[in-house]
């Protein structure tokens, strides 16, 4: 919950629920008139003037910066951020308008009247309430200074203008019945308003009881002319002239219009979380972080990209699950089905349709085209304060139309491809887990009793799985669907690179499918097709990580077309970026990609191929940078001297043997 300050009613601020004690007149008054302009500077001068009044001692300005000390020690410990700063001239308190209750009340009171506009009248009835409860007497009840009862009087006549236009929109829903009571209340407590009075004479009208509502007028027109010696108003005077004679335009005009005011259901369509999530504590405290951060003044957008397989669903539903409470309007979730074998993407349209559902509106009144959806999903989002969870999506075409507009809502993206293009979003880049998390994970998701029995070879499996929590997930499957075989049976297939794809595949698991899924999005282009070309030929090398002058060497291009292949390679996350000009192909991609070349290649291709990417000479370099460098990128050993390359028949070979190749 965090810090909060209430001056609704009874001055008070809490920490999590708890008190915190503020004591001194002064403290209170800077702090409240610090929070009356929260996030924006207010003139050290202004403080003194408002907060200290007429004093003229000499000491005032000492008097305040002491006070304000005093409130950055009291408030710190409550607040992660710098809770008071000093600015040019003044201070600013940095706590969110809604940890304010009288920010919070026009916020609401303002998203109210804008979701009673759009039509949507059980939201705007259930957000008036939220606002009107956060009244629990007076505004600033105990404090006397002139400003004070200035910003008193504000608040009161807000207050008061709010619950009367939640009574016009419980008037305009059929609630005449029940609003009678309140409005003789309020009426009463304040005689000389014309709208209440107004609204008790409909709704007794309207409730068939017409003599009482005359009577209201009579009543108010007595108190006038008494107390002001003035004419009840227009309006008064117009509205009881219709009861008289019964005008129709007072009646509600159709039974369409009596909507019944219930709770407005409040979509909570996250999937479960898992019991075994493990680590990315450092991932979740950003996602945290940038989502539920309240000094925005747009949505929040976290678009977290990798290669398929890395675990970014499983982090986003874990994340959401943590902030769901933040958000009172529910949770919004929607597979966009990018990397799903055999389905094709959603449509933008069809994804909006989901969503608008999901916002309530029934077939019938989901436009039709792109625009229309656009706009319709735009002003419905735009007062909310939701959390969209666009999970698994192609690229920023598609996802553009389904950003919600209202600067409370925020969204998490998850894709193969980064979302570059996106004007607001914060990137997270995630990577395979290191070995001790993932030990960790397949810890937890295999029988801990086999994990124990065979130590060595729960320590292979997860090394063959590289990272991967796809891979160590299917693995984990395949050892629950055979509790008679042991661990080192999978470790050993595991280890076979010409069966390790077989063993990562178990019911509707599959790492084959996972990668699969990439390449089938290359574009259909020439360069899709350079990079697909590419894919398998890198496929076939022993080495993860290329340049574009080995990649161009190998599929014997032009240097430019090799990177433009491997930068689509890049862009569909069959290979990661290793550094300023080099690539990197994780271990079972590249197993993927040679069985894919071996599917598509005839046999002299690839050996072509391969032998051209073996006997092609590196870049020259001078002579007195020897011994020179192995061509193997994944190596860097080092070869015989310079000279002693160049002078010879044929390529020298590495003299490490790591890579088994010619230098």
């Amino acid at each position: 919950m965090g810090l909060e300050i209430k001056f609704l009613g009874p001055w008070e601020a809490t920490a999590n629920g708890e008190p915190v004690k503020v004591t001194g007149e002064r403290r209170v008054g800077v702090l409240t008139r610090l929070a009356l302009s929260a996030g924006q500077p207010v003139p050290a001068e202004e403080l003194l003037t408002q907060v200290w009044g007429q004093s003229t001692a000499t000491t005032a300005n000492k008097q305040l910066h002491i006070v304000v000390s005093k409130l950055r020690s009291l408030l710190s410990p409550h607040q992660d951020d710098d809770i008071i700063t000093t600015v040019s001239g003044g201070y600013q308190l940095n706590l969110a308008c809604e940890r304010i209750d009288a920010h919070l009340f026009t916020l609401l009171a303002h998203q109210a009247r804008a979701a009673w506009a759009q039509g949507e009248i059980a939201r705007a009835d259930a957000l008036f309430q939220r606002a009107l409860a956060l009244w629990r007497g007076n505004a600033l009840p105990d404090m006397t200074a002139s400003w004070a009862q200035v910003e008193s009087a504000r608040l009161q006549e807000e207050h008061l203008t709010a619950l009367e236009d939640h009574i016009n929109l419980r008037l305009a829903a059929g609630d005449h019945h029940a609003v009678v009571p309140a409005l003789m209340a309020h009426a009463e407590a304040h005689p000389l308003r014309e709208r209440p009075r107004a609204q008790l004479m409909l709704a007794l009208y309207r409730a068939s009881r017409s003599s009482e509502a005359l009577a209201v007028y009579q009543e108010t027109r007595r108190v006038m002319v008494d107390e002001l010696g003035i004419e009840p108003g227009a309006v008064l005077r117009r509205l009881q002239q219709a009861v008289l004679r019964r005008d129709p335009a007072l009646d509600l005009t159709s039974p369409a219009q009596r909507t019944t005011l219930t709770e407005p259901v409040i979509p909570a369509e996250l999937p479960a979380g898992t019991r075994t999530f493990t680590a990315r504590a450092t991932e979740i405290a950003w996602l945290h972080k940038t989502l539920t951060d309240t000094g925005r003044g747009s949505p929040a957008v976290a678009a977290i990209h990798g290669p398929g397989g890395i675990g970014k669903s499983a982090l986003a539903v874990h994340a959401a699950h943590a902030i769901a409470d933040h958000f009172a309007d529910g949770v919004l979730y929607v597979d966009l089905r990018a990397a799903t074998a055999g389905l094709q993407p959603l449509s933008p349209v069809e994804a909006l349709s989901r969503l608008l559902r999901s916002l309530g509106l029934d077939g019938a009144a989901i436009p039709p085209t792109l625009d229309e959806a656009v706009a319709r999903y735009r002003s419905l989002t735009s007062t909310r304060n939701l959390l969209v969870i666009l999970d698994d999506a192609f690229d920023a075409s598609q996802v553009r139309p389904l950003i919600p507009t209202g600067p409370a809502c925020a969204v998490i993206i998850t894709s193969r491809q980064i979302m570059a293009s996106l004007d607001m979003p914060s990137h997270l880049h995630l990577t395979g887990l290191d070995h001790a998390d993932a030990a960790a994970l397949f810890a937890r998701l295999a029988d801990p009793g086999r994990v124990c029995a065979e130590p060595e070879a729960a320590r292979q499996i997860v090394r063959q799985c590289s990272g991967l929590p796809l891979a160590l997930r299917i693995s984990a499957a395949r050892l629950a669907a055979r509790p008679e075989r042991k661990l080192s049976h999978l470790a050993d297939q595991l280890a076979n690179p010409g069966r390790r794809l077989d063993a990562l595949q178990h019911a509707d698991l599959s790492m084959r499918d996972s990668i699969a899924v990439s390449l089938q999005h290359l574009p259909n282009e020439p360069a899709g097709h350079d990079a697909a070309h590419a894919f398998f030929l890198l496929g076939l090398l022993e080495t993860s990580t290329h340049t574009a002058a080995a990649a161009s060497a190998l599929t014997d291009w032009p240097e430019y077309r090799a990177e433009a292949a491997l930068n689509r390679l890049l862009d569909v996350r069959l290979i990661e970026s290793a550094g300023p000009g080099r690539y990197r192909m994780h271990d079972l991609i590249r197993l993927y990609a040679r069985e894919q070349a071996a599917h598509h290649m005839p046999e002299p291709v690839r050996i072509t191929a391969t032998r051209r990417a073996f006997h092609h000479p590196p870049t020259p370099v001078p002579a007195h940078l020897s011994p020179r460098a192995c061509f193997s990128a994944s190596c860097g050993a080092h070869t015989p001297t310079w000279p002693a390359w160049r002078n010879s028949s044929r390529p020298a070979t590495c003299t490490a043997l790591r890579c088994a190749r010619p230098g």
